[in-house]
Formats: structure tokens, sequence, C-alpha cells
């Protein structure tokens, strides 16, 4: 499920939009037609790290080698950087629902054309359909799907072409990690104390669950996981002009365990993973069983408010810990593993006339878990920063 921290819906990118929209007031107003909507969007992106790379696997990928160009680590991996155009179309139409209350009805699709990293590009599908509620209540319905997405090269296989029972960095094999996703979830708000003259402070509540599938293609079927998630968030509403927003969510993916190559120290387990009658290559070939299952929490805090008539602006801080439940003995990947990010993200939206604004964007994320560096070779997610920013302009009419 989408995280249900007001952080990850920051719009903290550069977007430059043509929309055309009937006046959506009308359903609000009991009008009983259906009025269509259309949005088409351009946002522009630099990411310092779309791979989640530690600085030193930054500096090899930019720097690569013939050992790296042998195993495929950085296959169709051409830069540590990108920049990222992401054109959109958003259609909707909204009427009458239960009751009489308005039902909206959008469906989007976004397409990511990264510049440097052309394997990287892909298309997203969402479809969201929100009933309106008494009381400022609303539902929403929401279907996200990304059909095929490259995340980098992981570890698939090694040889051991010169026979000494320990694998170079030119005998390891890597092969594309690309997935198919599908998010689901069901949301509620409901508004418990609503902003007045006499009393400014409003307070709304949600609540959230969901469902992610996400399976990998061959040769890495062992990293697919889905499962649910739930989350619980409060707005502060001060003034009609500043909302405060505080979240939760949790997340639990499971995996079934698999059969896959780690090259692992046989010292430290007193294991002959190779087969050649010795406990002591350092750097050994060895399959073994690997569990990716963990949970997940995510903390989260946002301000958003008015900086005058004419500029917006939205600041937030989410914490997120991850911890794998693997139980496999030689699982050095995920075994007793346990990471934390921390983001920081903010947007300033400035009117410079009727319907065009100008957004500046930042976002800052920073991974540290206790792997040391990379065990079993795999190209695991381990200590990381990326930054995110961006800059536009945004028109309506």
């Amino acid at each position: 499920m989408p995280s249900s921290s007001r952080l990850a819906r920051l719009g903290v990118v550069t977007a430059v939009g043509l929309t055309t929209l009937a006046n959506p007031s009308a359903a609000q107003q009991g009008d009983r037609s259906w009025i269509p909507a259309a949005r088409l969007q351009a946002e522009v992106r630099y990411n310092d790290n779309p791979f989640l790379l530690t600085s030193g696997r930054k500096s090899r990928l930019d720097a690569g080698s013939a050992a790296d160009s042998q195993s495929g680590r950085f296959r169709d991996m051409q830069s540590a950087t990108d920049v990222i155009p992401i054109p959109s179309l958003r259609l909707g139409i909204a009427g009458p629902g239960l009751g009489g209350r308005p039902l909206e009805i959008e469906a989007d699709v976004a397409y990511e054309a990264n510049l440097q990293n052309a394997r990287r590009r892909h298309a997203e599908v969402a479809v969201d359909i929100e009933q309106s509620l008494r009381r400022g209540g609303r539902v929403r319905l929401s279907a996200d799907w990304r059909p095929s997405y490259f995340h980098k090269n992981y570890l698939a296989d090694a040889v051991d072409l010169n026979g000494d029972g320990d694998i170079g960095p030119e005998e390891r094999r890597y092969a594309s990690g690309t997935s198919n996703e599908m998010d689901l979830s069901l949301r509620y708000r409901h508004r418990l104390v609503k902003s007045t003259k006499r009393r400014p402070l409003g307070v709304t509540a949600d609540v959230e669950v969901g469902y992610l599938d996400r399976r990998y293609d061959a040769p890495f079927a062992g990293r697919s996981r889905g499962g649910p998630g739930a989350g619980a968030g409060l707005a502060f509403e001060l003034d009609r002009r500043w909302v405060i927003g505080l979240d939760y969510a949790y997340e639990s993916f499971a995996g079934d365990p698999a059969q896959e190559v780690l090259i692992l120290n046989e010292n430290d387990f007193g294991e002959d993973f190779n087969g050649n009658l010795s406990t002591s290559d350092d750097s050994a070939r060895a399959v073994v069983l690997v569990d990716r299952s963990r949970a997940e929490h995510e903390f989260g805090l946002s301000v958003q408010g008015e900086l005058g008539k004419a500029a917006t602006i939205q600041v937030g801080y989410a914490r997120r810990l991850r911890n794998f439940s693997s139980s496999e003995p030689f699982d050095v990947v995920n075994r007793d593993r346990r990471d934390v990010r921390s983001e920081l993200a903010a947007e300033l939206d400035l009117r410079l006339a009727s319907g065009l604004h100008l957004a500046l964007g930042a976002r800052r994320a920073a991974q540290g878990t206790n792997r040391a560096g990379d065990p079993g070779a795999t190209g695991e997610v381990a200590d990381y920063t990326r930054y995110v920013a961006s800059a536009g302009l945004r028109y309506r009419f």
C-alpha cells in the first residue's frame, strides 16, 4: 500500500502542467449531471542516486572496470545520476454518487523517460475512485500498477574460471532485477472537528488499509514478495491556512525462502560450500536458502501552509524502520538485518499569474543498515544517500 505519510504525497518534483477542468463545484452543489475532467502534465526530476548505491559503488559505476564489465555488475546502469522527464495524462469524471453526494473517478497514466539510464524507463497506471460522505468524510479506493521496472543488477550465479575455489569479481555473474508491481489501498477520511471563525482549530483523521504484490522476473523469483499494510493519521488545521499532519504506517511483506547463490567466507561457517574438500576459501560460491520477509514501520510529520496570497509551502519528515525476519543460517544478506531511513522534503509553490505557478522542490533521504558493505556480493541495498531536486512551471486553465 502507499505510505500513509504525507511526506510521500508532497509534490517535490518539477511540474509543467496544462489542465482543462470543468467546474467540479457543480456536483457538490447537487447538480445531477456528470462532469468530465482532463489534465496533461509534465514533470522533470534530478536524482543523484537512482540505484541507491553507496558512494563507493557510485564511483565504481562511473569509472568502470574490466571485472565489472565481465560480470555484468553495472550492465544497463549507465550513470550514477539521472534527469527524468515524466509526462502524464489524467482523465476523470465527477457526478452524483451514494446519497447524491459527489463521486469522482480518475485514471492516470505516467511515463518516466530517464535520460541517462534508458533501461529504467517505464510506465505507471493509477485508478482512483472517491466517494464523499457525511460530515466531510471521504472514502477512496486506489489501484496502482507498474508493469515493468528495472531496479538494478543482482548476483545470479558465479563461475570459478581458474578453479582456485575463490570467486573473484570477474567470476561473478549479475542479471537485471525487473519486477511487476500491483498496489491496492482503501482509505477513509473523517472530519472530527470543523474549523470555524470562532474555533480556528480543525481536526481530520484518516485510516488506510492495502495490499502490495511485487513479482520479479527470472532468475529472481525468490525476491518476489507481497503483503498487507495499514496506516493512520491526524491532520490539524490552524486558522484555515496551516495544516500539521502526523502519520504512521505498517507493512508486512512475506517472501518464500529460495535457493540463491551467495559469495561466502567458508571460515565463518566451517562449511565446504563449493565442494572442494576444504573449508578455508574466503570467497566461495554457495547455494543457500535466502528469506527476504520483513516488516516496515514509517512515522511522518508534515506542515503545509500559506505564505501570503501567492505562495504556499510544504515541509515534511519521515522515518522508516525495516526489520528482516530471516532465520536461515547462511543468509548473511537478511538474517538479523535492520534498515533505518530518514527523509526530508520541501516544496515552495509561487503563483506568478492566474493559473501560472512556479514550483521549487527538494528531497533528501539517507539510509543506514547494520550490514557491512555488500554481504554475499548480491548487490543489495546498503547505506546510501539520495537527493532529488526540482524546479518548474505549472499552468491551469
